[in-house]
């Protein structure tokens, strides 16, 4: 990838799916992941090329998870902190 003004960072893909990565990393179709849509294979050519790196990220720390799913009290504080979000509202103007 290069931006007008140089050469732009990689992509990085923060993973907790230990199955995910092993099948994007190794481009040998597996008998398990047949259903898999062809399109989704795309992933595989941008991580061969260098463009896209997928890293391992645990659930308990995956940031992510804030936007994706529905969350208890706790894990949801932890997860607004770790983003450094705020409460805020139209009264404290």
């Amino acid at each position: 990838m290069e931006a007008a003004g140089g050469v732009t960072p990689k992509l990085m893909i923060f993973e907790e799916n230990k199955s995910c990565i092993k099948t994007i990393k190794n481009p040998v179709n597996h008998g398990r992941a047949k259903n898999i849509d062809i399109k989704y294979h795309h992933i595989r050519d941008e991580v061969k090329g260098g463009e896209v790196i997928v890293k391992y990220c645990e659930t308990a720390t995956m940031l992510a998870d804030i936007m994706t799913n529905g969350l208890g009290g706790p894990r949801h504080k932890d997860l607004t902190a770790a983003l450094d979000v705020h409460a805020w509202s139209c009264a404290q103007q």
